[in-house]
């Protein structure tokens, strides 16, 4: 399934007659001078070789058939064509349209990931297990995936590629002396947790109880694990860094999502507001930079990030989007 970035894409390309979709530019800053996207403009010939039959004059009317997001304006810039979508049109088209992922028991997998040397209880091992983990849920929950695919994720450096199986290669964790790390995944564990307890002691809630506050650190330890083995390439080597905390912040702000959803959702029932539905929303009170920056560079091509990730073995590209929309959520 093509997302609605995918399909934008891929229609201004056959507008302009090109072959190559990346030579359509999609911003992440800078929207009110540079639009939300770019391409070069259609007199350089070192870029589209000669020219065709579209010409700068008639790019505005030929780009209005682009169905998929609308086109606002455009404006030509020195050396490229710069444009604004419509807003209100694409939040409208994506939150009215049925989100793309799915629940994993509503999606028959046939898909394989296999594990190597996973079974030492070593860092190293712990990330190959992790990434796998990974990979088996994104092949149950995305649309657009082979029906049978077989994969397997381990240290082993492959220069044979085989059609049949798609192999991930994992780097290393190295210790702070640039060596790999010897210590368990275990005493890593008890590391982490004591860190992030030493921290906690300055914020807690002193109503809670130890035995909620233990199962609290538990989980954000092994959030925060997870964060540090996933954040890089699989194949390139992690060095540890335990000032990190990643996963402590993302969690932080996905309680804060969580609790707002909640507040509106008990509000909704005492009859404060309505409910939601397509013809009582005003998307045009989105209408700041900021609240643009959260769904165009991150809500909206979430679904990429994770076709990516599973289709290409970009698997560390999903903790480090959560981590730029945390900081997004985190200005705004």
């Amino acid at each position: 399934m093509a997302s609605i970035l995918e399909d934008f894409r891929h229609e201004v390309t056959s507008v302009l007659g090109a072959k190559n979709s990346n030579l359509i530019r999609t911003h992440d800053k800078n929207f009110g001078s540079t639009g939300d996207f770019s391409f070069p403009r259609l007199d350089n010939k070192k870029v589209w070789g000669h020219p065709g039959d579209l010409s700068e004059n008639d790019l505005e009317d030929a780009l209005k058939k682009v169905e998929s997001m609308k086109i606002l304006r455009l404006s030509h810039g020195e050396k490229s064509v710069y444009l604004w979508i419509d807003r209100q049109c694409a939040f409208r088209k994506y939150f009215s349209s049925n989100f793309p992922l799915k629940k994993e028991s509503q999606l028959e997998s046939n898909h394989v990931v296999n594990k190597q040397d996973s079974d030492k209880k070593d860092l190293t091992c712990e990330r190959v297990n992790i990434y796998s983990d990974m990979l088996q849920k994104m092949l149950s929950k995305v649309p657009g995936s082979a029906s049978t695919l077989k994969c397997e994720v381990g240290t082993k450096k492959v220069l044979d590629k085989s059609d049949d199986v798609r192999y991930i290669s994992v780097g290393p964790v190295l210790g702070q002396n640039g060596k790999k790390e010897s210590t368990s995944l275990d005493e890593f564990f008890r590391k982490v947790y004591d860190a992030l307890e030493s921290q906690d002691c300055e914020r807690r809630d002193e109503s809670e109880n130890e035995s909620d506050r233990e199962t609290r650190l538990r989980a954000l330890t092994k959030a925060q694990i997870r964060f540090m083995l996933t954040s890089s390439v699989p194949s390139a080597q992690v060095k540890l860094d335990l000032t990190g905390r990643s996963a402590v912040f993302l969690l932080y702000n996905c309680a804060r999502i969580v609790q707002i959803l909640y507040s509106f959702e008990e509000s909704v029932r005492d009859g404060v507001y309505p409910p939601i539905n397509e013809e009582n929303i005003d998307f045009g009170l989105l209408d700041t930079q900021e609240e643009w920056e959260l769904f165009f560079v991150y809500i909206l091509p979430y679904t990429d990030v994770l076709l990516e990730a599973v289709h290409m073995g970009k698997l560390h590209k999903i903790p480090l989007h959560l981590i730029g929309l945390s900081n997004c959520l985190s200005r705004y």
